[in-house]
């Protein structure tokens, strides 16, 4: 390939033109190892300049230096790059563009997608350790992270998208019926994105010898049925499918992607901790997108590395506080099952001193808080000083009890927010809203929030 390298996998119908003059008709060899799944509708050009340093990712400085015009002697500005339409700009060593169609049978895009220009993408590793087996030495658990940093950067801080629990970070590259997901959106509003495999899943590969034996059985139908997509059938359902086993291609779709979770909730969290550190200590200060099982990430990523978390938005997350799931484990610490630090310290969960708080609300289940009347309430110090949103979809099986991380939340200082999507003219959604028919407006609502969210906390920092 003569102008691009990319490492993306995936199946579609890239190809590249006009790569050389010497072979005009060139067409990329391995165009089934492009990512289509990523960009089923959007034009998306590779703008790198050989001063680029691609072996790594921009460090929070650079992008801020990108996003602000700022001179950087590692970073020059990407020439104007076209399409054939003659939108947009002109790549200056005269290449065509890098398009996509979506592939036969996938839905079109619910809206008319903008051209979307990539000035730098790539992908690694974090948390890469060694650990000692009978057939020698393998790699411990580590996380996968693909980025992608869009031409028209226009906000300083990336974002990092972490999935839940038996997904991958496919969750956010496209919907279960094939249009882009939030990766392509929040690219699109001029976001540097950052998705992630947890450690044991996606591309991030799990061995028994390194994480532990598999527990329990592969993931059904009917369970991932009922979690996030049960009701279908009713009118106004946000879910793009029957819903139904065997006469639902979206549905074929996330159940592909499902694998197996970690052993135990508290090594799970261990490795998001220790990836998630590594991986802000490489590419600076974040926010955090994060969906049910993965929720855990916000906070223990949080805590392990004040000032580098700027925001949270934490998608339906596990719970409620102190949940105990049989053969995962108990959130023995609130929110999290591994260690998080409280101020007044808690040397062990049974410091914590609690109550139930009645939720006040048809439907709603009463959730643990802690106990003011026993002494004095322990803070999060670590999830303190940035927005925090839990967000909330009504018909999620999830959906009782979301007001309880919240209320946990807010009772330890922390800046949180609920974020109710019905509240916002958003109904139907189930347990996967970056999946459903609706995912870009879920997305520009998440967004709004972040953006005056973020300008709050500028404004008053000053």
């Amino acid at each position: 390939m003569d102008d691009v390298a990319s490492d993306w996998v995936g199946t579609g119908s890239f190809h590249l033109t006009g790569l050389s003059d010497r072979d005009p008709q060139h067409k990329l060899p391995v165009v089934e190892q492009l990512e289509a799944a990523l960009y089923t509708d959007a034009l998306v050009t590779l703008a790198a300049t050989p001063t680029f340093p691609v072996k790594y990712p921009p460090s929070g400085t650079l992008m801020s230096a990108m996003h602000h015009g700022v001179p950087n002697r590692h970073w020059t500005a990407p020439e104007p790059v076209t399409n054939s339409a003659g939108h947009g700009r002109r790549r200056r060593d005269g290449g065509s563009p890098m398009t996509s169609s979506p592939p036969p049978g996938t839905a079109e895009p619910a809206r008319a997608a903008s051209p979307l220009t990539i000035s730098e993408q790539g992908a690694f590793w974090v948390g890469v350790g060694r650990k000692p087996t009978e057939a020698g030495t393998a790699a411990e658990a580590a996380m996968y992270v693909q980025y992608q940093i869009p031409a028209d950067l226009r906000h300083p801080l990336p974002v990092v998208m972490v999935h839940g629990g038996g997904g991958q970070g496919t969750d956010y590259l496209s919907t279960p019926d094939g249009r882009p997901g939030w990766a392509t959106r929040f690219l699109q509003a001029g976001y540097a994105v950052y998705v992630v495999d947890r450690p044991g899943h996606g591309r991030s590969p799990y061995h028994p010898d390194v994480l532990g034996p598999i527990e329990g059985a592969a993931p059904t139908y009917e369970f991932i049925r009922w979690l996030f997509c049960d009701g279908a059938e009713r009118p106004g359902s946000q879910w793009p499918g029957s819903g139904e086993v065997g006469d639902d291609s979206a549905l074929d779709q996330l159940m592909a992607s499902q694998g197996p979770t970690l052993p135990t909730f508290a090594e799970n969290e261990e490795q998001m901790r220790r990836c998630g550190a590594e991986l802000l200590d490489r590419i600076g200060p974040a926010v955090l997108i994060t969906h049910s099982m993965g929720a855990p990430f916000g906070w223990l990523v949080a805590d392990a590395r004040p000032g580098l978390v700027k925001a949270v938005v934490s998608i339906e997350p596990i719970g409620p506080p102190f949940i105990e799931l049989p053969g995962l484990g108990k959130l023995e610490w609130g929110l999290t099952a591994a260690p998080i630090t409280y101020e007044p310290p808690a040397r062990t969960p049974e410091e914590l001193r609690l109550r139930l708080r009645e939720a006040g609300g048809d439907g709603l289940q009463d959730c643990l808080v802690q106990d003011e009347q026993a002494g004095p309430v322990r803070s999060l110090p670590g999830l303190r000083g940035f927005p925090i949103a839990v967000v909330a979809a009504d018909t999620s099986p999830f959906a009782p009890f979301q007001h309880g991380v919240a209320d946990y939340l807010a009772q330890a200082g922390a800046d949180a927010e609920l974020l109710r999507l019905a509240d916002l003219g958003l109904t139907g959604n189930g347990h996967l809203p970056m999946g459903e028919k609706n995912s870009d407006d879920v997305a520009e609502a998440l967004m709004t929030w972040l953006n005056k969210r973020l300008a709050d906390v500028e404004e008053t920092s000053r």
